[in-house]
């Protein structure tokens, strides 16, 4: 939600995929070796983080090797993720078996397990938005959170088919063990440019993604400690930065797996407050709303469409799962509950306080000890996600500077590498601090072209002779669609960032 990845996938999703680099410029999935009993233990990691236990763990992967795939690391941050699912939803790690009836190699996560980590990874701080996008698209704008959610259902559910193509493929070819990321999706189809385009696609959403993480802890500390210690919500950023750069420092991130859970506190704490507000009437009465604002409704479609984003880590949600021929009624259930709780907050949100909803509906609650609630519980979330989001784009950095800078310590280039990159999203955060439109701006531009476009482009290629006349045509519109919303919506947040930023 688009999210984090943020927000940004369980700890079994993101250990899955350990992807080593092998032969000319190719990606190849490998099952880590079972242990001996006794190795394995349960994990506590927050989203997005690859636990010890599976793999490679986290230190050994940032001491230099690239094996990781984005997809499995952290998109769910940039999906602005700040959920985390309890120990007893994950299932544990084991060897993988294989399909009677395909052949296809499965994992052992419950249906259950896998409708939580599909929730975990598209439930996030887009969440909070929604009434704000209300504001600029009026209640029309429910029907197109809804049309969005149906279309990236379905965009959802064919990469899951092309998944199912890909690992049939490699079990036939004596590669059972491995497991797919949307990037072996993407090479499949169209080779290497495929797998570039994939992978950039995810690189730039997760850096864009940490920005967005400074400018919420930023606004987050100007709503709860207000001009006392600073005197606007930029230079508390700038603040915050002091304690959220040297997270990216840790050589291990399991030192901040404790915050996960907080993401839980704040989902069913915001939840609870919102509710409670409209039940005891502690709103203004008779707030201003609109049926529909057409002028400004193209502006809101990446805001929506950043809520129901986490396609890059699907494919490993399938692959985890015991039963991956529920897959598609794993998302169904997911979309609808993460459709539902879009649709409360967001039509409570926009009833109660109307035209004045702010970019986060929690600025909007009335002071007191559920505002105070809400921010602090949303204020760890930057905190543990920024190091988190930026690893595998860190990963990736610190490997190419490996090869073009010699004679650098590893540690230093580590740290140089890291300190860049969080310092350039920084920049960014500080040269456009608009919450909102900046999450639109990556939901028109990189969550639409990830979660709709892309899919259905693999989907066409790989099943390209065997689709019915039907499904051709409606992938097509589906692909018309997604271009439209891109080009349109990307058109103005770009605009209405540029107005914000020149009238602030």
């Amino acid at each position: 939600m688009g999210a984090l990845s943020p927000e940004v996938a369980s700890p079994l999703v993101n250990g899955l995929n350990n992807i080593p680099r092998t032969g000319k410029g190719a990606l190849r999935c490998r099952q880590p070796a079972r242990p001996p009993t006794g190795q394995y233990q349960r994990s506590s990691t927050s989203t997005a983080q690859a636990p010890k236990s599976l793999g490679r763990n986290v230190s050994e992967i940032q001491k230099g090797s690239h094996g990781r795939s984005p997809s499995t690391i952290a998109h769910s941050s940039a999906a602005g993720s700040f959920d985390a699912i309890p120990d007893k939803f994950v299932s544990e790690p084991s060897t993988k078996s294989a399909d009677t009836e395909t052949g296809e190699a499965v994992g052992n996560a419950t249906f259950t397990q896998a409708v939580l980590n599909v929730i975990n990874i598209v439930t996030g701080v887009g969440l909070l938005s929604v009434p704000f996008a209300l504001k600029r698209a009026g209640w029309a704008g429910l029907g197109i959170l809804w049309v969005l959610g149906f279309i990236m259902n379905y965009t959802g559910k064919i990469l899951g088919e092309c998944h199912e193509v890909v690992s049939e493929r490699m079990q036939r070819e004596g590669k059972g063990g491995a497991v797919i990321g949307y990037e072996d999706i993407g090479a499949e189809a169209f080779g290497g440019l495929g797998r570039a385009v994939v992978s950039a696609s995810m690189y730039i959403e997760l850096l864009g993604t940490c920005a967005l993480l400074f400018i919420l802890e930023g606004d987050n500390l100007f709503q709860l400690l207000g001009p006392r210690y600073a005197p606007d919500a930029a230079t508390y950023m700038l603040l915050a930065a002091l304690v959220m750069i040297p997270t990216v420092w840790l050589p291990d991130l399991k030192a901040l797996s404790g915050l996960g859970v907080v993401g839980v506190a704040a989902t069913l704490t915001v939840t609870a407050a919102i509710a409670y507000t409209l039940i005891s009437g502690s709103f203004p009465p008779g707030a201003a709303t609109s049926a529909a604002n057409w002028a400004s409704m193209p502006a809101v479609f990446g805001i929506l469409a950043f809520v129901y984003s986490g396609h890059g880590v699907f494919p490993s949600v399938r692959a985890s799962m015991k039963e991956p021929k529920k897959y598609p009624k794993v998302l169904n259930v997911a979309y609808l509950v993460v459709g539902g709780l879009c649709t409360f907050i967001g039509a409570t949100g926009y009833y109660m306080y109307g035209n004045a909803a702010r970019d986060l509906v929690t600025f909007n609650l009335p002071a007191g000890l559920l505002a105070t609630l809400c921010a602090s519980v949303i204020l760890v979330n930057p905190i543990a996600k920024l190091a988190i989001t930026m690893d595998p784009v860190g990963v990736a950095a610190n490997t190419w500077a490996a090869g073009a800078i010699q004679g650098v310590p590893a540690g230093v280039r580590r740290f140089v590498v890291r300190t860049l990159l969080a310092c350039g999203c920084l920049a960014a955060a500080r040269f456009v601090p608009f919450l909102a439109f900046f999450m639109s701006l990556i939901g028109s531009f990189l969550t639409i072209a990830v979660s709709v476009i892309l899919p259905v482009s693999v989907h066409l290629k790989i099943f390209q002779g065997k689709l019915s006349k039907q499904r051709l045509v409606w992938n097509w519109l589906v692909i018309a669609i997604g271009v439209v919303v891109a080009l349109s919506g990307t058109s103005a947040s770009v605009k209405a960032l540029l107005a914000s930023t020149s009238a602030a």
